[in-house]
């Protein structure tokens, strides 16, 4: 990235499916070294980058990691990235892995690692601030992350100008290699659950996720379909038109929504929301918020 917070790559070992030799970080220099002068981007719409224009960076020393993350996790957070607006590359699925780029152990070419990059080249300072929300959301998933926000320790410091996200048990956010956070896809679903976009749903239960989560409660026949947003809030939150008109056809999206909640959370999905999807919900609630 031009300027963003940089992830740790993982390597793997050939024997078994859970242990892989990490190659901590050798991705592929996208941009501008950090002492450029800033150029401020405009947020642009995701594109593919050309895997062939990728000059490959100094090969890192090699460390022994463990895959902890899913790849469908991963595939989950660089359908965020990318609705996002970063440029995903050196993914098989995101423009194919630059041959030589990396390790030949290296978690790329299995599809378990990828670079992000936010705007044109040149644009550090913009780019910097969109790779910590980056940062932010892989860790809340449980992701591995390499990028230099911190300092240029390690791994760190080929990783200045991009972040690199991969499935592994460790992160470097400048400093050294630290535990991954454990993370989860919990609030990301039930962001899809309150009808938010793809680029919005990131997986950070701040006042947005609280307020459409809240409304798709409040309008409960148990709460006595209340409005404490107004109603076309609430219809926003069940995926219905807002015009400020709560009838059957939005009362048939709340209890859609509900019963996907409750899926979820891991209730019966019924599509009313009774005692047991009020503890459940507000304990999830609690933990993530």
């Amino acid at each position: 990235m031009s300027s963003r917070p940089t992830v740790p790559a993982r390597a793997h070992r050939a024997a078994g499916p859970h242990r892989r030799l990490a190659a901590a970080g050798v991705c592929a220099v996208l941009l501008a070294p950090l002492g450029a002068t800033p150029v401020v981007a405009t947020p642009q719409a995701p594109e593919r980058s050309g895997a062939a224009a990728r000059p490959a960076e100094s090969p890192l020393a090699l460390g022994i990691g463990r895959q902890k993350s899913s790849s469908t996790m991963l595939r989950h957070y660089l359908s965020w990235a990318r609705a996002y607006g970063f440029r995903v590359s050196e993914h098989p699925s995101y423009g194919g892995v630059t041959r030589g780029a990396h390790s030949k152990n290296s978690w790329h070419y299995d599809g378990l690692a990828a670079d992000l990059n936010y705007g044109p080249a040149g644009a550090p300072s913009s780019e910097r601030t969109r790779a910590r929300t980056a940062i932010k959301v892989a860790d809340s998933m449980g992701l591995g992350v390499i990028y230099a926000r911190d300092g240029t320790v390690g791994s760190a410091a080929s990783h200045r100008n991009h972040v690199h996200v991969d499935v592994g048990t460790t992160s470097n956010y400048g400093r050294g290699t630290v535990l991954a956070p454990a993370g989860s896809r919990t609030t990301q679903r039930l962001q899809q659950v309150a009808h938010f976009p793809l680029a919005q749903r990131d997986n950070l239960w701040g006042p947005s996720t609280d307020q459409r989560l809240q409304a798709i409660r409040a309008a409960s026949r148990m709460h006595g379909t209340k409005f404490p947003y107004g109603v076309k809030t609430a219809q926003r939150a069940v995926g219905v038109t807002a015009d400020g008109k709560w009838g059957p056809k939005s009362r048939a999206a709340h209890d859609k929504a509900v019963a996907a909640l409750q899926r979820v959370v891991g209730v019966s999905a019924t599509g009313t929301w009774g005692p047991a999807t009020e503890s459940k919900y507000l304990s999830v609630r609690k933990k993530l918020r």
